[in-house]
């Protein structure tokens, strides 16, 4: 069925992902190797540029899409209009409405995919971006030592 479902009624509450302000170090980069340490809380977050622009991500293999909130939708040159949130997605916090998108590039270090399957989510919905497979899918990566690492 794909990374989302046929729309359905919208719950009277919209569920909310927010993605913790923790620093982190930057990712270490060798070639086309990307080294990414967890956080404070386990999590895999770093700099990426979407549409060549900086992006603070966090790293989501339980995602099958890149997300991104409407503020930084805009920030990117992305636009979207309301009538544009068509397809609903399932997330840890529920189901919500979002807004297909392709991203043109979406890059980390050296490495860099074109094309990226992507959705738009209200802010409400989503404090940042997440980085999802479709980023991920054309990519290698491990953890290793409390350390993402992606090849390309």
């Amino acid at each position: 069925q794909g990374w989302f479902s046929s729309p359905r009624p919208q719950a009277k509450q919209t569920p909310s992902i927010s993605i913790a302000k923790i620093e982190t170090p930057p990712a270490q980069e060798a070639g086309r190797v990307v080294r990414i340490a967890a956080d404070a809380r386990g999590h895999y977050a770093s700099d990426f540029s979407i549409n060549g622009r900086k992006v603070a991500a966090m790293i989501d293999t339980g995602a099958s899409v890149v997300a991104i909130n409407r503020s930084t939708a805009r920030r990117l040159g992305v636009s979207v209009s309301a009538s544009d949130f068509t397809h609903e997605v399932n997330t840890a916090n529920g189901t919500i409405k979002a807004a297909p998108i392709i991203l043109s590039k979406v890059e980390i270090g050296r490495i860099q995919v074109r094309d990226v399957t992507a959705v738009v989510l209200e802010d409400g919905a989503l404090s940042g971006a997440l980085i999802g497979m479709s980023f991920l899918k054309p990519l290698s990566f491990t953890v290793e030592d409390g350390t993402f690492v992606l090849k390309q």
